[in-house]
C-alpha cells in the first residue's frame, strides 16, 4: 500500500468539504485522518461520502473522540477496487464488440465468411486497446493530479462497432485550468496514439477496389486520408478502399476521439477549451452547437450527439482557481489535443 501523498489529501479532501467542515488533516501510515464536523446531517453526509470514496477506490472508518468526528480513509488494495458493475460492463463490452458483425445485418449469415473468427479477434483486440489506453489516460493523469476518478465504465451497445466507448466519473473537483487540460488531453491523446497503430497497421492488409452499387461508406478524416495516401497510395476515380479489421478499428477509435475532443460542456474538449480560454469557452461551444445541428441533415447522428450536450450543458463550469496562471507544457499539451480534433474531424462520418 502507497504512502498517501499531498495531491491524494487534497483530493479526498476536496472530497469531503461539501459535506463537513474540516479542521485539520493527519498522515498515519497509509491513512489519511480528517477531523470533521457535518455541515447537516451526519449519517446522510457518510453516505454520500462512502459512495464517493468507493467509486474512487478507498474506503473510510469513523471515530469520534471529545473534539468531534475523524474520518480515516486509506486507498483499497487492487483486488477490491474494481467494482462488480465496471468489470461485466467490460465483459459484456468485449461480447458485444466481437460479435458487432451481427449488428450490421442481424443475421448470423457472416458466420460463413472464411476467416471471419479471426478478423472478429484482431477487430476486437485493436478497438478495446484504443478505450483501454483512452480511459486510463484520464485515470492515469487524474491520479498524477490528485484527481479522483473512477475505473472507466465500458458501454456495450447493439451498434455496428459494439459498443459506445466507456465513460470514467471524476469524484473530486478541478482545483485548475492546468488540472483540466491535463486530464482533459491525456486520454484522446493515448487513444489517438493507439488508434494511428491499428489504422497503419490494418491499411497494410486493406484493399482498393472498384465501387459497386451501393455501400456503407465512411467518412475521410484528414488523418485518415493521409494515412491511406502514404500506405496504400493514391485512389483512383471509382475506386475506394475496404479497411481491414484492425483498419477499422482505428477508423472508430479516431471518431471516437474527435467526438470526445468536441469543444463542448464537460466532453474532453471542452475542459481542454475552457482549461485555455476559462469563461470564454462557451462563446466558441455555441456556434459549435449550430454548426452541428446543421451537418446532421447530412448525418443525423449529429442531432444525438447535439441534444446530448445540449442536455448536459454547453457551458463549462469554473475551476476553483481560474486565476492561476497556466504553464507552457499545459498550454501545449491543449493547442495539441486542439491540433488532434481538427486532423479527426470528419463532417460526414457515415452515409449510404
Amino acid at each position: 500500500m502507497m504512502k498517501p501523498t499531498d495531491q491524494t489529501a487534497k483530493s479526498i479532501y476536496y472530497q469531503l468539504a461539501d459535506q463537513f467542515e474540516i479542521s485539520a488533516i493527519y498522515h498515519h501510515q497509509d491513512r489519511l485522518i480528517f477531523r470533521a464536523r457535518p455541515y447537516h446531517d451526519r449519517e446522510q453526509a457518510l453516505q454520500t461520502v462512502r459512495k464517493r470514496l468507493l467509486t474512487s477506490g478507498f474506503e473510510h472508518q469513523t471515530k469520534e473522540d471529545d473534539h468531534g468526528l475523524l474520518i480515516s480513509v486509506r486507498e483499497l488494495p487492487w483486488r477490491k477496487r474494481i467494482p462488480r458493475l465496471n468489470l461485466i460492463l467490460f465483459l459484456a463490452t468485449l461480447v458485444t464488440v466481437y460479435f458487432s458483425p451481427f449488428f450490421w445485418t442481424y443475421s448470423f449469415d457472416f458466420l460463413d465468411v472464411p476467416g471471419i473468427f479471426g478478423d472478429m479477434t484482431e477487430f476486437t483486440i485493436a478497438l478495446m486497446s484504443i478505450l483501454v489506453f483512452h480511459e486510463f489516460g484520464h485515470y492515469l493523469a487524474g491520479r498524477r493530479r490528485g484527481v479522483l476518478m473512477s475505473l472507466p465504465y465500458f458501454i456495450p451497445a447493439p451498434n455496428i462497432a459494439g459498443t459506445f466507448g466507456a465513460i470514467i466519473k471524476s469524484r473530486s473537483p478541478f482545483t485548475n485550468r492546468r488540472d483540466l487540460i491535463e486530464v482533459g488531453a491525456a486520454g484522446p491523446i493515448a487513444g489517438f496514439i493507439v488508434a494511428i497503430a491499428a489504422m497503419v497497421y490494418g491499411l497494410q492488409t486493406s484493399q482498393i477496389v472498384a465501387i459497386e452499387g451501393d455501400a456503407v461508406t465512411f467518412g475521410d478524416s484528414l488523418i485518415v486520408r493521409l494515412l491511406a495516401l502514404l500506405v496504400l497510395g493514391p485512389v483512383a476515380e471509382g475506386h475506394d478502399y475496404i479497411l481491414s479489421p484492425a483498419a477499422l478499428a482505428g477508423w472508430f477509435g479516431l471518431f471516437v476521439t474527435m467526438i470526445n475532443l468536441l469543444p463542448l460542456g464537460q466532453l474532453d474538449g471542452g475542459h481542454i477549451l475552457y482549461g485555455l480560454i476559462g469563461k470564454h469557452q462557451h462563446q466558441v461551444g455555441r456556434p459549435l452547437l449550430a454548426v452541428m445541428i446543421a451537418l446532421g441533415f447530412w448525418w443525423p447522428g449529429w442531432w444525438i450527439f447535439g441534444a446530448l450536450v445540449f442536455l448536459f450543458g454547453v457551458k463549462h463550469p469554473p475551476t476553483y482557481d481560474d486565476a492561476m496562471p497556466l504553464p507552457r507544457s499545459a498550454l501545449i499539451l491543449g493547442v495539441l489535443a486542439l491540433v488532434v480534433f481538427v486532423i479527426c474531424f470528419i463532417p460526414v462520418p457515415i452515409k449510404v
